[in-house]
């Protein structure tokens, strides 16, 4: 799968059906080329955030299922 087709999908938890966002940015293992983490920015109120302190990394084991539409995942928010 490409980037330009992931990028293009919802990225929704599995566990509340919130919807966190699109596929900003990829972090990738340089060594064996595998996707480490997909990276989403972080909205809050209706306010973008397009900081670099403000993004959603998600881990790529935590991709819980990719659809035709949509991504499901298990997110943990940190506080």
């Amino acid at each position: 799968m490409k980037y330009t087709d992931l990028k293009c999908k919802e990225v929704v938890d599995c566990k509340d059906g919130r919807r966190l966002g699109f596929i900003v940015d990829l972090e990738i293992d340089p060594c064996d080329g595998r996707i480490e983490e997909i990276i989403l920015p972080f909205y809050r109120r209706g306010l973008d955030c397009f900081n670099k302190k403000k993004m959603i990394r998600i881990p790529y084991c935590n991709i819980v299922k990719i659809g035709p539409d949509i991504i499901l995942v298990k997110y943990c928010e940190r506080k």
